[in-house]
């Protein structure tokens, strides 16, 4: 057969099944989104795999680092084994501190807030009665109430309640099965990352071009890279950022600096929404303990910000990434908007390497013009 018939041939038969799925879009929606719930768990599997293999890459390196001067050298595989081991224990222990550093703290808070509600009751009332506050329009609210048509109602809906209840635990039971196999699944893909990448690379090289599957081969090193360097930044920018408050806390005699200095460092990992939470919970906090306190932790909070912006994020997050601030907040923003925090994440080494590329391009143009 011609190329030429192969090319009609190809366009006529998308044109029909473009027209077709156009004709049924609500079909064409509800088997996508099948699609996808089949393969959610092999997704989120490889986006876990992937943020294990950051540090395991490390972990990897500094144990051929210390077998390469041992006698007796250990073998690829047990070093792999022993890499990965070593990084769920570590990511596990991180953890079980980040909970018991948090649990305590948040108990006391619970604590003293209810103590603090009990022990302003007594002033609230006072204040009522010192300002002679009419209460008989909460006598005429429950004498308006029909309590035979609010039975009849509830009778009503326990049904759509027992419903909606049983609904809730079979969608609770899919996300733990979901859950499960993507951890299955990341464990096998990490343990395994080898062979996966090597049949991946084989694949895109059988069904690309040359050129395209270089293009694409590259994009996913650089990616990665790009990510990987994102990603263990911005974990060691958490921690000095949650020490710094922590510190202060404690210098400016602050109350849960313990707590804001761990919420600080959980809530840094997410990209500029990540500070806002911490303080706002940190004054939120404040203002339970004491209201005089508020300005004061709001001011102490926003400089160690600001310091940390401005001095060490830089140095310790900026090069890593080799983005400018405007481009990250752009990326941001939209992987936010189209894929919640998860989007984020990727957004900024996703924007990097798509600017780096850019680049290249642009100064290979301009060297042709030349």
């Amino acid at each position: 057969m011609e190329n030429g018939t192969k090319q009609y041939l190809f366009v006529t038969a998308a044109g029909v099944t473009l027209f077709a799925a156009l004709m049924n879009f609500s079909v064409v929606l509800k088997a996508l989104g099948g699609i996808f719930e089949l393969a959610l768990p092999l997704l989120a599997g490889g986006i876990l795999a992937l943020f294990i293999n950051v540090p395991m890459n490390g972990v990897e390196k500094r144990l051929k680092g210390i077998g390469g001067k041992m006698k007796r050298k250990p073998t690829e595989n047990m070093i792999h084994m022993a890499s990965f081991f070593i990084t769920v224990i570590s990511i596990l222990a991180v953890l079980v501190l980040v909970l018991t550093l948090l649990m305590p703290e948040i108990m006391r808070s619970s604590k003293s807030l209810y103590t603090q509600i009990e022990r302003d009751i007594p002033q609230w009332i006072a204040f009522l009665d010192a300002h002679q506050i009419n209460a008989e329009w909460i006598e005429e609210l429950f004498s308006d109430i029909n309590f035979d048509q609010m039975m009849e109602g509830i009778t009503q809906g326990a049904d759509t309640l027992f419903s909606n209840v049983v609904t809730a635990l079979s969608s609770t039971v899919s996300i733990v099965i979901t859950a499960a196999f993507a951890i299955i699944i990341s464990i096998y893909m990490a343990l395994d990352k080898e062979r996966v990448c090597r049949h991946a690379n084989k694949l895109v090289r059988a069904y690309l071009k040359p050129s395209w599957a270089e293009n694409v081969l590259r994009f996913s090193r650089m990616f990665y890279q790009s990510f990987a360097n994102f990603l263990s930044g911005q974990c060691c920018e958490a921690v000095i950022l949650g020490i710094l408050v922590f510190v202060a806390f404690l210098i400016f005699r602050l109350p849960y600096g313990s707590l804001v200095g761990v919420l600080t460092a959980v809530c840094a990992i997410i990209p500029y929404i990540g500070g806002f939470i911490s303080c706002a919970v940190s004054i939120f906090l404040t203002m339970i303990y004491d209201p005089g306190l508020v300005v004061r932790c709001a001011v102490v909070y926003l400089v160690v910000q600001f310091v940390e912006n401005q001095f060490i994020y830089p140095k310790v997050v900026g090069k890593s990434v080799g983005l400018p601030p405007f481009y990250t907040l752009v990326a941001a923003l939209i992987g936010g908007k189209l894929f919640g925090i998860i989007g984020m994440l990727f957004a900024i080494p996703f924007m990097a390497v798509v600017m780096e590329l850019t680049k290249e391009d642009a100064d290979r143009r301009l060297d042709k013009t030349v």
